[in-house]
């Protein structure tokens, strides 16, 4: 008899859970000072042949911890395994961990909201430690509250003939809830509308995505975990800039008037960069350079399946709204300070209409005197 018979609703399945966790600590991180001074233990790590050098991170080993988890019990009843952790020249600090499962779909779906405390709390309290050891090589460190967090639960494929769309269609309502960390089922519309993300390289394999976290139904799905890393630091940086251009414009609006230093109304001598307005204008400049790094970090020519990946996790995790976000922000900024740069230049200009009139006034008395 196949084996595919015995597969039911009460079937175990034996697969992984994958966390992906990246906070933001400092503007910028001095990698090169860390591995002089080694504030950290960093170790080697092969590049990937997915993405460009483009901010290369800078790999190191996450010490054990000796305080609990949150639920108060050890860390080690999960059999985890950090994956990869991270430092990233642009000021984040990143982590992955790999949690093995042997369970029923639903018994999966009771535990994970608990796993997912506990982890919450492990890479929060790992990414603080993280931050104390390395401070000397911040720049404006920081340990704020913004993070950004996704994970991947794959499943190991059941030997004979239950393909991934049957898969789908026996267990759609149960990988749905998952998907949304929620114990109880969703509505035929929501299930619908989750696994209609869903792609394939060989037809043997399936991955689902959704916009906080991703179904793999493959035992060869190692590369595609690269791209569920790397797309949730750029939402984690878009998500900085745009709060970063909120708080810069807000204070610019609040600001009834500027004290502008006599300088820079000197033609020549004017200190462009001293004023207000000329933070706004190179803070335009850093983002969009950085911005552009990162989202030209990923080669995939003749990659289509991944590139198909990649398109479909930056649809769902809204990095176009967040990219759409920052690019009207910064024409505001740009043109904040176009209306600042033409009335300073009007100023050196009418300043140097005067100082020509008062030669020309002196020239005149002087040759009257004479």
């Amino acid at each position: 008899m196949n084996e595919v018979t015995f597969i039911n609703q009460t079937t175990k399945f034996n697969g992984n859970i994958y966390f992906f966790y990246a906070f933001d600590i400092a503007e910028e991180i001095d990698l090169e000072k860390i591995r002089k001074k080694r504030l950290v233990n960093t170790k080697d790590f092969a590049s990937s042949p997915y993405f460009k050098n483009y901010h290369i991170p800078l790999f190191f080993d996450v010490d054990s911890l000796e305080s609990k988890s949150k639920s108060g019990e050890d860390f080690i009843k999960y059999d985890t395994t950090c994956i990869s952790s991270k430092l990233h020249q642009f000021g984040v600090v990143s982590f992955y961990y790999k949690i093995p499962f042997n369970d029923t779909l639903d018994d999966l779906k009771s535990k994970l909201i608990d796993i997912k405390k506990d982890y919450d709390f492990k890479a929060e309290a790992e990414a603080r430690k993280t931050f104390e050891r390395v401070t000397s090589a911040l720049k404006r460190p920081r340990f704020s509250n913004l993070d950004s967090f996704y994970f991947a639960i794959q499943v190991d494929p059941v030997k004979g003939e239950l393909s991934p769309e049957e898969f789908k269609n026996m267990f759609g309502g149960k990988i749905a809830s998952l998907l949304r960390l929620e114990t109880l089922r969703l509505s035929e519309y929501q299930e619908k509308e989750i696994l209609s993300a869903t792609t394939g390289y060989s037809g043997l394999d399936m991955i689902i995505i959704d916009s906080e976290g991703a179904f793999i139904y493959d035992a060869e799905y190692f590369d595609s975990l690269e791209f569920f890393e790397f797309t949730n630091i750029q939402q984690l940086e878009l998500q900085y800039f745009d709060r970063l251009l909120d708080e810069k414009l807000n204070y610019f609006y609040t600001q009834q008037s500027f004290d502008i230093p006599w300088t820079a109304y000197i033609p020549f001598m004017g200190q462009r960069f001293s004023l207000p307005v000329s933070v706004l204008a190179q803070l335009r400049v850093d983002i969009s350079v950085i911005t552009e790094r990162l989202e030209n970090s990923i080669k995939m020519e003749a990659e289509a399946y991944f590139l198909r990946v990649y398109s479909m996790l930056r649809e769902k995790m809204g990095l176009s709204g967040w990219r759409t976000s920052i690019a009207r922000k910064l024409e505001i900024v740009h043109d904040i300070y176009s209306v600042y740069q033409d009335r300073l230049d009007v100023i050196h200009e009418e300043i140097l209409t005067t100082v020509i009139i008062i030669l020309i006034a002196v020239e005149l008395l002087m040759a009257f005197i004479r």
